[in-house]
């Protein structure tokens, strides 16, 4: 069904062709666009090929030395630098020596230290007594937390 009622006014065609001189003047001017610039950029490109090398010359006496540039430096190679790292910090972890020998601080093996806080316990503070104000010395020694609560109810 069509979308307009309208009649075109001509019988509904093209009376004529497209004129064969003006596509002619078309195509023409478009080969000519097109050359010209074509050649100009030929002629470009010549002209920067001999700007950029221009004879002989006399090369500065650094020329062939490359500064360092300022750090930090990009790593060559991130991945080894990682594994020597990485390498480096378990040793320091799985391994006995001196951070502090005048104040008696080691360093211990990390399973070693883990292994002496589980027997030793943490260090705690000395609980105050509200009667008294005084401190009560309990040690080191972990408590069971579990039997005095129970007592308490």
């Amino acid at each position: 069904m069509p979308t307009s009622t309208k009649v075109a006014p001509h019988g509904g065609y093209e009376r004529s062709d497209a004129s064969p001189r003006g596509l002619l003047y078309f195509a023409l001017l478009m080969a000519a666009i097109l050359a010209a610039a074509s050649f100009s950029l030929l002629w470009l490109f010549k002209y920067f090929q001999k700007a950029d090398n221009p004879g002989s010359f006399v090369a500065a006496p650094f020329a062939t030395e490359r500064p360092m540039p300022p750090p930090p430096r990009i790593q060559p190679n991130p991945g080894a630098d990682l594994q020597d790292y990485y390498q480096s910090q378990q040793k320091l972890l799985n391994s006995y020596g001196w951070i502090d020998r005048q104040n008696g601080i080691v360093r211990l093996p990390l399973d070693r230290a883990m292994e002496l806080l589980l027997e030793r316990g943490l260090p705690t503070r000395p609980a105050h007594t509200p009667e008294t104000g005084t401190a009560s010395h309990k040690g080191n020694a972990p408590t069971n937390n579990a039997k005095s609560r129970g007592s308490a109810r």
